[in-house]
């Protein structure tokens, strides 16, 4: 089977636009989201209408820079400076390569070692410049993922493509993506902004999972992240506590729980209600357990 268009490139010379805060704020508004300025800095309404975070989550602001964004707001969360960590009341438990500047194969597990070597042998990593190869085949890979995983509602075929649209208005989004015997088996995506990695979305199709190429595919994008000197942190995502299998993968690429202090605040009764209903939401927004 062809690559759509051939709009690929070899993982090896991937390459990407690099985002300030203010440049990523202003794609968010592009994009529909709801973005404030505050204390200096971008804030994005996130979730539920009325709860906002900095567009850049580890922007690292001052106490007096971490304030309730808008009056109407019911709640709010910002990473706070090293040295502003004793006015924090919680964290934000990042999940990320403690030292990326030597991030290689050593730093896996034995055994994801041996994964990451078969990956290599059965899969093809590219980096997609254009959208065909997710308009022929992504949907289908991204609902069997999702009904695997059932971490979201799967997307229409036209929200999905509305998302791929986003991909490649700018060139600040990298998507790398697994190509076995012609066909997608999976695909990540992710963003630098002011130095921070920010690995966003990922899906797997359950036939390409003996592959291991979740394991290549992450990787890859650490390794892409090490060749832009500018890259200083590598966040995978927060930290899933009720995914067990997440968890122990992250932690055989060589990933640690980082809990980043923060400054947080809740109207009364969404604190409870969240906490109640979901606590393990509640622990990713406020390091509470």
């Amino acid at each position: 089977m062809l690559i759509p268009n051939q709009q690929v490139r070899d993982a090896s010379a991937a390459t990407f636009a690099v985002l300030t805060e203010r440049e990523l704020a202003e794609i968010r508004c592009k994009e529909g989201a709801r973005v404030i300025q505050h204390g200096g800095h971008y804030w994005e309404q996130t979730g539920a209408p009325g709860f906002f975070q900095p567009v850049h989550l580890l922007a690292r602001l001052t106490p007096e820079e971490a304030t309730r964004p808008t009056p109407w707001s019911w709640g709010y969360r910002a990473t706070l400076t090293p040295k502003a960590s004793d006015a924090a009341n919680g964290t934000v438990p990042i999940v990320r390569i403690p030292d990326l500047a030597n991030y290689d194969l050593n730093s896996l597990s034995s055994n994801r070692r041996s994964k990451l070597r078969k990956c290599q042998r059965l899969v093809r990593i590219v980096q997609l410049t254009g959208p065909a190869l997710l308009e022929e085949q992504g949907h289908e890979l991204v609902i069997d993922a999702l009904s695997r995983t059932q971490h979201k509602k799967p997307p229409s075929r036209e929200r999905y493509l509305e998302q791929v649209k986003k991909y490649f208005r700018g060139n600040h989004w990298c998507v790398l993506a697994g190509i076995i015997d012609g066909k997608l088996g999976g695909y990540l995506d992710g963003y630098v902004v002011d130095g921070v990695a920010y690995g966003f979305s990922a899906y797997y199709a359950t036939w390409a999972l003996p592959t291991n190429l979740s394991t290549g595919l992450v990787f890859e994008f650490a390794q892409l992240c090490r060749r832009l000197q500018c890259v200083h942190t590598f966040m995978g995502g927060l930290h899933s506590r009720e995914a067990p299998q997440l968890s122990q993968f992250k932690d055989d690429m060589g990933f640690v729980v980082d809990p980043v202090p923060i400054k947080w605040d809740m109207a009364p009764l969404a604190r409870t209600f969240i906490r109640r209903h979901r606590p393990h939401a509640y622990y990713r927004l406020t390091g509470v357990q």
